[in-house]
Protein backbone atom coordinates (compact mmCIF):
# COMPACT_ATOMS: atom_id res chain seq x y z
CA UNK A 1 0.00 0.00 0.00
CA UNK A 2 1.29 3.88 -0.96
CA UNK A 3 -0.40 6.11 1.44
CA UNK A 4 0.10 9.89 0.23
CA UNK A 5 0.36 12.50 3.56
CA UNK A 6 -0.10 16.45 3.00
CA UNK A 7 1.39 18.33 5.70
CA UNK A 8 3.92 15.06 6.67
CA UNK A 9 6.08 17.12 8.73
CA UNK A 10 3.75 18.32 11.00
CA UNK A 11 2.31 17.57 14.50
CA UNK A 12 -0.11 14.32 13.11
CA UNK A 13 1.02 14.04 9.81
CA UNK A 14 4.52 13.11 11.18
CA UNK A 15 3.97 10.76 13.63
CA UNK A 16 1.32 8.98 10.90
CA UNK A 17 3.94 8.90 8.59
CA UNK A 18 6.45 7.04 11.33
CA UNK A 19 3.84 4.63 12.16
CA UNK A 20 3.04 3.69 8.58
CA UNK A 21 6.14 2.86 7.67
CA UNK A 22 6.84 0.78 10.65
CA UNK A 23 3.85 -1.32 9.28
CA UNK A 24 5.43 -1.66 6.34
CA UNK A 25 2.87 0.86 4.21
CA UNK A 26 5.04 3.20 1.94
CA UNK A 27 4.53 6.60 2.92
CA UNK A 28 5.08 9.83 0.24
CA UNK A 29 5.11 12.88 2.03
CA UNK A 30 4.34 16.07 0.96
CA UNK A 31 5.02 19.17 2.84
CA UNK A 32 6.17 23.18 1.86
CA UNK A 33 8.93 22.77 4.60
CA UNK A 34 11.46 19.69 5.51
CA UNK A 35 10.64 17.86 8.04
CA UNK A 36 12.61 18.93 11.42
CA UNK A 37 11.88 15.85 13.41
CA UNK A 38 12.57 13.29 11.61
CA UNK A 39 14.42 12.70 7.98
CA UNK A 40 12.47 8.72 7.58
CA UNK A 41 9.53 10.17 5.68
CA UNK A 42 10.23 10.51 2.06
CA UNK A 43 8.88 13.83 1.23
CA UNK A 44 8.19 16.06 -1.47
CA UNK A 45 8.83 19.51 -0.86
CA UNK A 46 6.11 21.87 -2.49
CA UNK A 47 3.99 24.65 -1.54
CA UNK A 48 0.08 23.85 -2.37
CA UNK A 49 -1.03 26.87 -2.28
CA UNK A 50 0.44 27.79 -5.94
CA UNK A 51 -2.62 27.85 -8.51
CA UNK A 52 -3.52 25.27 -11.46
CA UNK A 53 -3.97 21.77 -10.80
CA UNK A 54 -1.78 19.33 -9.51
CA UNK A 55 0.37 17.21 -12.22
CA UNK A 56 -0.20 13.65 -11.13
CA UNK A 57 2.89 12.32 -12.19
CA UNK A 58 5.02 14.06 -9.97
CA UNK A 59 2.72 12.59 -6.87
CA UNK A 60 2.49 9.27 -8.65
CA UNK A 61 -0.17 6.75 -7.65
CA UNK A 62 -1.41 6.01 -3.98
CA UNK A 63 -4.06 4.00 -2.40
CA UNK A 64 -5.50 7.01 -0.32
CA UNK A 65 -4.41 10.43 0.34
CA UNK A 66 -4.50 11.59 3.85
CA UNK A 67 -4.99 15.62 3.76
CA UNK A 68 -3.91 17.18 6.85
CA UNK A 69 -1.69 19.97 5.33
CA UNK A 70 -3.03 23.51 6.47
CA UNK A 71 -2.48 26.85 8.64
CA UNK A 72 -4.00 25.81 11.68
CA UNK A 73 -3.96 28.76 14.10
CA UNK A 74 -7.41 29.58 14.73
CA UNK A 75 -7.03 33.32 16.07
CA UNK A 76 -4.36 33.69 13.23
CA UNK A 77 -6.89 33.23 10.40
CA UNK A 78 -9.06 36.42 12.35
CA UNK A 79 -5.99 38.26 11.85
CA UNK A 80 -4.96 37.42 8.55
CA UNK A 81 -8.07 36.19 6.69
CA UNK A 82 -6.04 35.20 3.76
CA UNK A 83 -5.15 32.14 5.59
CA UNK A 84 -8.38 30.40 5.58
CA UNK A 85 -8.47 31.12 1.55
CA UNK A 86 -5.23 29.45 1.28
CA UNK A 87 -6.26 26.44 3.34
CA UNK A 88 -9.49 26.08 0.94
CA UNK A 89 -6.85 26.35 -2.36
CA UNK A 90 -4.89 23.71 -0.91
CA UNK A 91 -7.58 21.50 -0.20
CA UNK A 92 -8.85 22.05 -4.13
CA UNK A 93 -6.04 21.16 -5.33
CA UNK A 94 -5.37 18.20 -3.22
CA UNK A 95 -8.98 16.65 -4.31
CA UNK A 96 -8.35 17.76 -8.00
CA UNK A 97 -5.57 15.04 -7.74
CA UNK A 98 -8.05 12.97 -6.32
CA UNK A 99 -10.29 13.15 -8.97
CA UNK A 100 -7.80 12.71 -11.75
CA UNK A 101 -7.13 9.27 -10.19
CA UNK A 102 -9.52 8.17 -8.59
CA UNK A 103 -7.83 8.16 -5.56
CA UNK A 104 -9.92 7.93 -1.91
CA UNK A 105 -9.07 11.00 0.42
CA UNK A 106 -9.16 11.14 4.22
CA UNK A 107 -9.36 14.73 4.81
CA UNK A 108 -8.32 16.20 8.50
CA UNK A 109 -10.84 18.78 9.60
CA UNK A 110 -11.27 20.64 13.22
CA UNK A 111 -13.96 20.29 15.74
CA UNK A 112 -14.51 24.09 14.92
CA UNK A 113 -16.97 23.47 12.50
CA UNK A 114 -19.69 23.12 15.38
CA UNK A 115 -18.91 26.42 16.33
CA UNK A 116 -20.54 26.73 19.91
CA UNK A 117 -22.81 24.23 21.31
CA UNK A 118 -25.57 24.42 23.85
CA UNK A 119 -24.45 20.56 25.32
CA UNK A 120 -21.67 18.33 24.84
CA UNK A 121 -20.67 15.81 24.07
CA UNK A 122 -21.25 16.78 20.38
CA UNK A 123 -22.50 14.30 17.56
CA UNK A 124 -21.39 14.95 13.94
CA UNK A 125 -24.82 15.78 12.73
CA UNK A 126 -24.61 19.05 14.64
CA UNK A 127 -22.48 21.56 11.93
CA UNK A 128 -24.13 24.50 12.04
CA UNK A 129 -23.17 27.48 9.18
CA UNK A 130 -24.12 29.95 11.22
CA UNK A 131 -21.34 28.93 13.94
CA UNK A 132 -18.47 29.19 11.83
CA UNK A 133 -16.43 31.48 14.72
CA UNK A 134 -13.91 32.58 12.64
CA UNK A 135 -12.33 32.25 9.06
CA UNK A 136 -10.43 29.32 10.07
CA UNK A 137 -13.85 27.05 11.10
CA UNK A 138 -15.45 28.62 7.77
CA UNK A 139 -12.78 27.47 5.46
CA UNK A 140 -13.20 23.66 7.13
CA UNK A 141 -16.80 23.97 6.27
CA UNK A 142 -16.36 25.07 3.25
CA UNK A 143 -13.93 22.45 2.57
CA UNK A 144 -15.86 19.49 3.46
CA UNK A 145 -18.67 21.09 1.42
CA UNK A 146 -16.04 20.80 -1.41
CA UNK A 147 -14.91 16.76 -0.62
CA UNK A 148 -18.86 15.69 -0.47
CA UNK A 149 -19.31 17.74 -4.04
CA UNK A 150 -16.49 15.46 -5.88
CA UNK A 151 -17.55 12.35 -3.80
CA UNK A 152 -21.20 13.09 -5.45
CA UNK A 153 -19.87 14.34 -8.95
CA UNK A 154 -16.41 12.32 -9.62
CA UNK A 155 -17.70 9.29 -7.03
CA UNK A 156 -14.57 9.78 -4.99
CA UNK A 157 -14.63 7.79 -1.52
CA UNK A 158 -13.60 10.07 1.61
CA UNK A 159 -13.64 10.12 5.31
CA UNK A 160 -13.55 13.46 7.33
CA UNK A 161 -11.76 13.40 10.67
CA UNK A 162 -12.70 16.09 13.06
CA UNK A 163 -9.57 16.38 15.39
CA UNK A 164 -9.92 18.49 18.40
CA UNK A 165 -6.66 20.06 20.46
CA UNK A 166 -4.32 17.35 19.15
CA UNK A 167 -1.01 17.98 20.60
CA UNK A 168 2.13 16.03 22.10
CA UNK A 169 4.98 14.54 20.29
CA UNK A 170 6.66 16.47 17.22
CA UNK A 171 4.46 19.87 18.76
CA UNK A 172 6.48 22.90 17.39
CA UNK A 173 5.88 26.27 19.38
CA UNK A 174 7.21 28.03 16.35
CA UNK A 175 5.39 26.63 13.40
CA UNK A 176 2.28 26.01 14.63
CA UNK A 177 1.92 27.88 18.43
CA UNK A 178 -0.65 25.75 19.83
CA UNK A 179 -1.62 26.21 23.79
CA UNK A 180 0.33 22.98 25.16
CA UNK A 181 3.48 23.47 23.97
CA UNK A 182 3.08 26.97 24.96
CA UNK A 183 2.29 25.71 28.40
CA UNK A 184 5.54 23.53 28.16
CA UNK A 185 7.94 26.01 27.14
CA UNK A 186 7.07 29.00 29.39
CA UNK A 187 5.60 26.81 32.72
CA UNK A 188 8.77 25.62 33.46
CA UNK A 189 10.47 28.96 33.17
CA UNK A 190 7.83 30.51 35.11
CA UNK A 191 7.39 33.19 32.60
CA UNK A 192 4.18 35.36 31.76
CA UNK A 193 1.65 33.64 29.99
CA UNK A 194 -1.69 34.33 29.65
CA UNK A 195 -4.82 32.06 29.40
CA UNK A 196 -7.49 33.48 27.41
CA UNK A 197 -10.69 32.30 28.64
CA UNK A 198 -9.23 29.85 31.34
CA UNK A 199 -13.00 28.18 31.54
CA UNK A 200 -12.65 27.20 27.84
CA UNK A 201 -13.09 23.76 27.99
CA UNK A 202 -11.84 21.29 24.97
CA UNK A 203 -11.31 17.69 24.56
CA UNK A 204 -7.72 17.75 24.30
CA UNK A 205 -6.16 14.74 22.13
CA UNK A 206 -3.42 13.19 22.68
CA UNK A 207 -1.31 12.82 18.84
CA UNK A 208 -1.06 8.38 19.80
CA UNK A 209 -5.05 8.83 19.19
CA UNK A 210 -5.46 10.76 16.58
CA UNK A 211 -2.90 8.50 14.56
CA UNK A 212 -4.55 5.49 15.82
CA UNK A 213 -8.29 6.56 14.62
CA UNK A 214 -6.42 7.79 11.21
CA UNK A 215 -4.93 4.45 10.74
CA UNK A 216 -8.18 2.90 11.22
CA UNK A 217 -9.55 5.21 8.57
CA UNK A 218 -7.16 4.33 6.22
CA UNK A 219 -7.85 0.53 6.49
CA UNK A 220 -11.13 1.19 6.17
CA UNK A 221 -11.04 3.41 3.37
CA UNK A 222 -9.06 1.02 1.53
CA UNK A 223 -9.94 -2.21 1.91
CA UNK A 224 -13.58 -1.73 2.76
CA UNK A 225 -14.78 1.38 1.85
CA UNK A 226 -18.56 0.86 1.65
CA UNK A 227 -18.71 1.02 5.38
CA UNK A 228 -17.27 4.20 6.34
CA UNK A 229 -17.12 6.51 2.65
CA UNK A 230 -19.18 9.31 3.38
CA UNK A 231 -18.46 10.06 6.74
CA UNK A 232 -17.59 12.53 8.98
CA UNK A 233 -16.14 11.13 12.48
CA UNK A 234 -15.12 12.64 15.73
CA UNK A 235 -11.66 11.91 16.83
CA UNK A 236 -10.97 12.87 20.32
CA UNK A 237 -11.31 11.51 24.28
CA UNK A 238 -14.62 11.95 24.76
CA UNK A 239 -13.89 14.13 27.65
CA UNK A 240 -13.53 17.84 28.34
CA UNK A 241 -10.40 19.86 30.14
CA UNK A 242 -10.53 23.33 30.44
CA UNK A 243 -7.63 25.23 29.67
CA UNK A 244 -6.92 26.36 33.65
CA UNK A 245 -6.79 22.60 34.09
CA UNK A 246 -4.47 21.51 31.24
CA UNK A 247 -1.71 24.17 32.70
CA UNK A 248 -1.88 22.99 35.77
CA UNK A 249 -1.38 19.44 34.92
CA UNK A 250 1.95 21.22 32.80
CA UNK A 251 3.00 23.11 36.01
CA UNK A 252 2.44 19.46 37.82
CA UNK A 253 4.33 17.45 35.58
CA UNK A 254 7.05 20.05 35.62
CA UNK A 255 7.34 20.50 39.71
CA UNK A 256 6.46 23.99 40.05
CA UNK A 257 3.86 26.39 41.42
CA UNK A 258 0.80 26.93 38.73
CA UNK A 259 0.75 30.94 38.23
CA UNK A 260 -0.88 32.22 35.19
CA UNK A 261 -2.54 35.51 33.81
CA UNK A 262 -6.49 34.79 33.37
CA UNK A 263 -7.80 36.82 29.97
CA UNK A 264 -11.16 36.85 28.27
CA UNK A 265 -11.85 34.72 25.62
CA UNK A 266 -10.60 35.82 22.11
CA UNK A 267 -12.29 36.70 19.10
CA UNK A 268 -12.85 33.55 16.67
CA UNK A 269 -12.84 31.19 19.42
CA UNK A 270 -15.90 29.27 21.15
CA UNK A 271 -15.74 28.12 24.76
CA UNK A 272 -16.98 24.38 24.70
CA UNK A 273 -16.41 21.34 22.79
CA UNK A 274 -16.16 17.57 23.43
CA UNK A 275 -15.99 14.69 21.40
CA UNK A 276 -19.17 12.16 20.70
CA UNK A 277 -17.18 8.96 19.92
CA UNK A 278 -19.66 7.26 18.73
CA UNK A 279 -19.41 6.98 15.11
CA UNK A 280 -15.74 6.21 15.51
CA UNK A 281 -15.86 3.12 18.30
CA UNK A 282 -18.94 2.10 15.45
CA UNK A 283 -17.69 2.42 12.42
CA UNK A 284 -13.51 2.44 12.88
CA UNK A 285 -13.46 0.24 16.28
CA UNK A 286 -11.59 3.21 17.79
CA UNK A 287 -11.17 3.65 21.96
CA UNK A 288 -9.01 6.18 23.00
CA UNK A 289 -6.11 5.68 25.46
CA UNK A 290 -4.59 8.46 26.71
CA UNK A 291 -7.17 10.99 28.27
CA UNK A 292 -5.54 14.86 29.14
CA UNK A 293 -4.52 13.26 32.60
CA UNK A 294 -2.16 11.05 31.01
CA UNK A 295 -1.26 12.56 27.88
CA UNK A 296 -0.08 15.98 29.01
CA UNK A 297 2.10 14.53 31.16
CA UNK A 298 3.33 12.35 28.39
CA UNK A 299 3.37 15.61 26.21
CA UNK A 300 5.70 17.54 28.67
CA UNK A 301 8.14 14.57 28.55
CA UNK A 302 8.78 14.85 25.06
CA UNK A 303 9.40 18.44 25.26
CA UNK A 304 11.40 18.13 27.94
CA UNK A 305 13.73 15.20 26.40
CA UNK A 306 13.79 17.05 22.95
CA UNK A 307 14.15 20.57 23.80
CA UNK A 308 16.97 20.18 26.50
CA UNK A 309 18.14 16.68 26.11
CA UNK A 310 17.70 14.97 29.57
CA UNK A 311 16.91 11.73 27.49
CA UNK A 312 17.45 10.58 23.87
CA UNK A 313 14.34 12.30 21.36
CA UNK A 314 12.30 9.96 19.30
CA UNK A 315 14.17 9.33 15.69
Amino acid sequence: MRVIVTGSSGLIGSSLGLRLMDDGIEVAGIDRLPNPWTDRIPTRLEDLCATGPVNPETWGKADVVVHFAARAKVHESVERPANALENYTVTHRVLDYCRQTGTPVIFGSSREVYGDQATVPVREDAVRLEGAASPYAAAKLAEEALIRSFSRCFGLPFIILRFSNVYGRFDDLGRNGRFVPLLCDRVPRRAPITIFGPHKTFDFTYVDDAVEGTARAIDRLVHAPATVSGHAINLGTGEGTSLLQAATLVAEAAGVPPYFDLGTIRVGEIAKYVADLGKARDLLGYSPRFPATRGIPLAFQWWREWHFGEAPAPA
